[in-house]
Order: C-alpha cells, then structure tokens, then sequence
C-alpha cells in the first residue's frame, strides 16, 4: 500500500543549476557563519530558480490522494529559504513535511535524512514512495532505507535505474502512480 510521496526539491522540482549571480560567497570569504548563511540565502530569493514546468499541477493532483513531502539537500541554502520559494510558487502547502539535509545534519543517501521523513511522517517506510533525478541520492539512498522509488528524468536523463519506474515527464510520473496497483486511497498518518 502506497499512503506518501516524497520529493527530492533541486532538479526534481526546482531548476539546480548554481547560477553565478546566485552565489553570494566568494572563496576566502570571511564573513561570520550566521552573515554568510543570509546572504546565501537572500541571493537564493531575489533570484528565485523556476520551478520546473508541470510540477505544481502534478504536486496539486497527488496531494489529493497522497500525503506529500520534501526529502531535499540544501546545500548552503537553508531549508526555511527553500520553503520560502515553496511559498511563492503556492506550493508549500502541499507538503505535510519538508526535510532538509541542514536541519537532518545528513544528506541523501545517508539513511538519517529519510528516517527522520519516517518519523516526522508517521509512516511506515515501506508505504513511501521518493520521486528524485538523482540514482545514487535519490534512488539508492532512499531503496537502503526502505522506501520505494521512481527516478524523474525531466531535466537531464539518467541511464539505467534501480528505480521501478524512470518518468521522462511530470505528466508519465502521474500517469503511472495512477495507473500503479499498488496506489491506494490517501490515509492519515
């Protein structure tokens, strides 16, 4: 029985590409950690990256039968930044939970940040299914900790997967969780 979905945030629902007029620290900066931390962070939101096209309508359609939730790497962003954007886009409230590697203290695949989606989910891992562009990360980070996964090929395509199904769209992602027998009804937690 499949009760959620995890998203991977950079490549799966955003665009990743580190932009140079995004990155606000330059090697040898010797700000205070705290200083740094906002800048990146404020470079992150006056030049927000696109979410990419047919996620939003895809996230709207899966929440209705799914309890959804982000398992994301933040690199020096922070995680309240990337749920920010989560909350321009009209997103954020979709998502039962966001992980973040910064706030888990350990990035996929490490097996922390997906148990920490566990328990803050109520849910066990085996009912979980994580959508990511990523097979080592995403992929096989989240098959060792237990959950299911679908690889999603929308910005670059990946090769050969472990995943049990590779969408090249948001549109295939849909159509097979719909179609998947294993798909049952939302449930609370």
């Amino acid at each position: 029985m499949l009760r959620a979905l995890t998203f991977d945030y950079w490549d799966t629902l955003y665009e990743g590409a580190a932009l140079p007029e995004r990155v606000a620290l330059t090697p040898g900066d010797r700000r205070e950690p705290l200083a740094a931390a906002d800048a990146v962070d404020n470079a992150l939101l006056m030049l927000p990256p696109a979410m990419l096209a047919g996620a939003w309508q895809t996230l709207r359609a899966l929440a209705r039968r799914f309890t959804l939730a982000v398992i994301g790497d933040t690199g020096m962003a922070s995680g309240r930044a990337q749920d920010r954007l989560l909350e321009k886009d009209g997103a954020r409230s979709f998502f039962a939970a966001t992980i973040y590697s910064v706030d888990v203290g350990h990035a996929k695949p490490r097996p922390e940040i997906f148990a920490a989606a566990v328990q803050t989910l109520g849910i066990p891992p085996g009912e979980i299914l994580h959508v990511g562009d990523d097979e080592r990360t995403d992929v096989r980070g989240a098959l060792a900790a237990g959950f299911r996964a679908v690889r999603l090929d929308v910005v670059r395509a990946g090769g050969p997967s472990e995943a049990e199904f590779v969408a090249r769209s948001f549109e295939e992602l849909r159509e097979y969780l719909t179609a998947s027998t294993s798909a049952s009804p939302r449930t609370a937690p």
